[in-house]
């Protein structure tokens, strides 16, 4: 009896033991919960009913001088799924593609995953009709959320000049891409928060939301438009593969028109060949033909080395340098400075290059800004190529006389002249005016930066004089008269041979056309 008690006495302890044991591991248990891992668990309780999502605060207007829109921004809906509520994905999928135009499949695979959140199609234009078929399809995990679609309401008008941008509010090419943080402003998160059964039951915004910044171009939308207009005739005209047309204020550098040939629709960027959105003006260069005269004549004139009348024997059009033959279209015999210039001829300009020499031709081609970047803020500027004296060989100083032998590019040689218009002074180019907040506050202003003096004033009137004769009657640029009477055009052609870069040498039949200029002449406006 005794013995029966005691073993019902270490029962109960083991038991009892038993029990202490368990409700010391659920204390632990609990203090672990509780305590220990209390912001690890409610991290994750709230990743179960709340979703945080970023969406990209409204770019800033990217306007013309005058202030008419080039790119805007607009609220479009974007279409989400929450794969996990989703209970038919296969009849879902069914419904949106019809809806959003998108092939079922990829909507099928994208709704199936095992994410919380997935994109099926954001920035799409819709009708009333079907923002309301989408709306129905809430309660089946199917959402919308209004984010900031980039649209460019002028289509391809200086569109290699602005580029674009891309669904995620990013710049990616031209004025959008290099002043892409003024214009694009801070990111804004949301947050949506669901109840037991996965229901999307509010949006709140958590982070404050600043808007990008307007900027204003020196671009002014008629000029581009006409610009524009005129080189797609001209490259047309010609069977051109490309062309580049730039016009610049020559007295601020500010650049008020910069096509290209071809171009695109940068609401619709992707259907293009990535070669159809650069902009050729800066970023391509090219060796520039006899237009390269224009400053050849300059640094003539600065060193006071001939004069206007001043007569050179081009030696019947056939002149042997170091073994090499160079020839001109006629065989002139005599020709005064203005009529080298006037008729283009390389025999002449050779003349003239000898007699100003390698060193301060190189010194006059870096000062009028060969060679180096003219600081356009705009990405994928090239710098040509001016080699040094050092490097020249025997022919050297002859070729680059009428332009073959270094490379140049548009926005290059449109300054360049430009520092003949305005009297001497090498402008930096300017693309922006100013750059103002979402309250029109202006926060940066681009004002006129002059480089430095290249030439003097007597000088470059001097130029311009001799220029003019150029699109006079018989000079190889008559075609760029304005047959206005009293308003003269200053200008100079050229025609250079294109490289042959898989052989080398030039390649025949192929040909750089250009002109360069400004006007009025004697005043001129624009370059």
């Amino acid at each position: 009896m005794k013995d029966k008690r005691e073993w019902i006495r270490v029962r109960i302890s083991i038991i009892a033991a038993i029990f202490l044991v368990g409700f010391g591991i659920i204390f632990l248990r609990a203090f672990q919960l509780q305590i220990v891992k209390k912001e690890h668990l409610e991290k994750r309780a709230r990743l179960q009913y709340l979703k945080t999502i970023r969406i990209n605060s409204k770019r800033g207007v990217i306007y013309d001088r005058n202030l008419k829109e080039l790119a805007v921004s607009v609220e479009v809906p974007s279409i989400y799924a929450q794969p996990q509520r989703i209970k038919e994905p296969r009849e879902v999928a069914g419904r949106l593609a019809k809806l959003l135009a998108v092939d079922r499949h990829s909507i099928l695979k994208n709704i199936g995953s095992s994410k919380r959140f997935v994109w099926v199609k954001r920035q799409v234009l819709l009708t009333d009709e079907k923002k309301e078929e989408i709306r129905r399809l809430t309660s089946s995990g199917i959402g919308m959320i209004k984010e900031s679609r980039r649209f460019y309401p002028k289509g391809e008008l200086a569109a290699n000049l602005i580029g674009f941008a891309g669904i995620d509010s990013e710049g990616l090419e031209g004025v959008e891409l290099y002043y892409d943080r003024y214009l694009k402003g801070s990111s804004m998160l949301i947050r949506t928060e669901k109840d037991a059964t996965g229901r999307t039951l509010l949006f709140e915004d958590i982070s404050a939301r600043a808007e990008g910044m307007d900027v204003v171009l020196t671009i002014d939308g008629t000029i581009q438009y006409i610009v524009e207009k005129a080189l797609k005739r001209a490259v047309e005209k010609a069977e051109a593969k490309a062309g580049v047309a730039i016009v610049m204020d020559p007295y601020t550098g500010e650049i008020l028109a910069m096509a290209n040939v071809p171009s695109f629709d940068p609401n619709n960027f992707t259907r293009y060949s990535p070669s159809y959105w650069r902009n050729r003006a800066i970023t391509d260069a090219f060796e520039p033909g006899s237009i390269m005269k224009t400053f050849l004549l300059a640094a003539v004139l600065e060193e006071g080395l001939a004069e206007r009348n001043d007569i050179f024997y081009c030696e019947n059009g056939r002149y042997a340098v170091a073994n090499t033959v160079f020839h001109d279209t006629k065989k002139y015999g005599w020709l005064s400075l203005k009529n080298i210039i006037k008729y283009s001829s390389n025999i002449g300009a050779i003349k003239l290059a000898e007699r100003l020499g390698k060193e301060r031709f190189y010194r006059y081609l870096k000062a009028f800004g060969f060679g180096d970047k003219t600081g356009v803020e705009l990405p994928g500027e090239a710098t040509g190529l001016v080699r040094s004296p050092q490097r020249w060989s025997a022919i050297t100083l002859d070729t680059m006389a009428f332009g073959q032998g270094l490379s140049t590019t548009a926005i290059q040689l449109v300054n360049a002249v430009s520092a003949i218009a305005n009297g001497g002074f090498l402008m930096k180019p300017l693309i922006v005016k100013y750059i103002r907040n979402h309250e029109g506050q202006i926060v940066k202003r681009f004002d006129p930066v002059v480089v430095r003096r290249v030439i003097s004033e007597e000088t470059a009137r001097k130029v311009t004089n001799i220029l003019i004769s150029v699109t006079e009657k018989g000079g190889t640029g008559e075609l760029a008269a304005l047959g206005m009477g009293s308003i003269k055009v200053a200008g100079k052609t050229g025609t250079a041979q294109k490289p042959d870069l898989e052989k080398g040498g030039y390649a025949d039949g192929k040909y750089i056309a250009s002109f360069l200029g400004f006007v009025p002449a004697r005043k001129p406006h624009l370059a």
